[in-house]
């Protein structure tokens, strides 16, 4: 036996508690390129906007916003009337100076008779689609040519 065994007399036990505080969470992503919390309802091109132009995303759950929250924590989705609307039920696009916005609205459905304004569900831990359909209806006269934009802001509570 060497010095250092020789001088042991018994053993001792104690514990270390190891803790971490999981506190409940949402987040948005958007996009295919996970942008958190933008996406891009692109309505494409038109010329004179004599009938209805049809735009989706997040079908299938990819390419929209998305929400991901702790599993079982229930969350509500708002969707804002946008940058140019001071309600959701006139949404519309600003477009060159001196122009007429165009009217444009969000669904949630695909038939387009649900105007999308918010969305209830609960957290499972990955990221839950939001499917989003959107239409510019036709127009008369027809718009000044240029591009036209809005932008919705997308509010989470949980």
């Amino acid at each position: 036996m060497t010095a250092a065994q020789a001088q042991v007399q018994g053993t001792a036990t104690g514990s270390l508690e190891v803790l971490l505080s999981v506190t409940a969470a949402c987040e948005v992503n958007g996009s295919a390129s996970g942008g958190t919390g933008k996406a891009t309802l692109d309505f494409g091109e038109t010329q004179l906007l004599t009938s209805n132009v049809d735009g989706e995303i997040g079908i299938g759950g990819a390419g929209g916003i998305e929400v991901r929250c702790n599993p079982g924590v229930d969350y509500t989705v708002d969707f804002g009337a946008g940058e140019n609307a001071t309600d959701i039920a006139n949404r519309a696009m600003a477009g060159p100076t001196g122009s007429v916005n165009i009217p444009y609205q969000l669904y949630s459905d695909p038939a387009r008779s649900v105007v999308l304004s918010q969305v209830s569900d609960t957290g499972n831990g990955a990221f839950q689609g939001i499917p989003i359909y959107g239409r510019v209806p036709a127009i008369s006269p027809a718009p000044t040519p240029g591009s036209y934009r809005d932008v919705v802001t997308v509010t989470v509570s949980f």
